[in-house]
């Protein structure tokens, strides 16, 4: 009876402490998926990471930093983790990822007048004649720098669209609803937008992740409450409710 009373309020502790529980996650500003209004962080990740945690009554805190900066954040232990985060090996190797939250579709921005009979192109050899806009931090870094692509970094997607608009570059790489956002943003006159294309073919298909700290207070048991919070809010329509509010194809969504 003693042994069960113990079991008993341990788990009630644990749960109190699990209820009032509260993470930080941080981020850079990445229209449609993180949007910035005035410092309060929106969006359809925000949506869902809060959407979530609210399974489990855990509050989510965001603040908006630049990626390499991010990074450092969550490596150190100081946020719980990052958004959103394609998993690769380099990164496995110092943190850990959520379950999927949605997919990515990442294609090649270029202007028409440029290559008026649009672009193909088979590998990334076949950007190595022009100049790439890249972010610092991203994903690509490591396959760009392999293919000895002549890349140059910045620190947003926002100025390397102004950068391709003044034809200081050639291409630039981002998520296809991100580059159209930011074009309807930045250039929303109708034959400014028309300036604008974008491959066909994507440079990959994968899905964004929460990429979590190893030294953050509880990470494992709050990485257990995501999954388990995106698990259920998939099952109750709240997740596909949050895709459609932000426009987004059932392309982006994952099962």
């Amino acid at each position: 009876m003693k042994f069960i009373l113990l079991i008993m309020l341990a788990f009630k502790i644990f749960h109190i402490n699990y209820a009032m529980a509260e993470v930080l996650i941080v981020g850079d500003e990445y229209s449609p998926y993180i949007i910035n209004r005035n410092g309060n962080v929106e969006g359809v990740i925000p949506e869902i990471v809060r959407a979530a945690f609210q399974e489990f009554n855990i509050e989510v805190n965001f603040s908006l930093m630049p990626w390499k900066r991010g990074e450092k954040v969550i490596r150190e232990g100081e946020a719980f983790a990052a958004i959103p985060y394609l998993y690769t090996k380099e990164r496995a190797d110092e943190f850990d990822f959520s379950d999927p939250i949605i997919y990515f579709y990442p294609k090649f921005f270029y202007k028409r007048d440029a290559f008026p009979n649009g672009f193909e192109w088979d590998t990334l050899k076949d950007f190595k004649p022009y100049i790439i806009g890249g972010v610092a931090g991203y994903w690509y870094e490591n396959a760009f720098q392999k293919k000895e692509l002549n890349v140059k970094y910045v620190t947003n997607d926002r100025i390397n669209i102004k950068k391709l608009m003044q034809n200081r570059i050639d291409f630039t790489l981002i998520d296809e609803s991100v580059g159209w956002y930011l074009i309807n943003e930045l250039f929303p006159l109708q034959n400014q937008m028309d300036a604008f294309s974008a491959t066909k073919k994507a440079e990959s298909s994968d899905p964004f992740h929460l990429m979590i700290s190893r030294k953050y207070p509880n990470a494992k048991e709050l990485q257990s409450a995501f999954n388990k919070g995106l698990k259920a809010i998939k099952s109750n329509e709240t997740y596909h409710k949050i895709i459609q509010r932000y426009r987004l194809s059932k392309d982006y969504t994952l099962p």
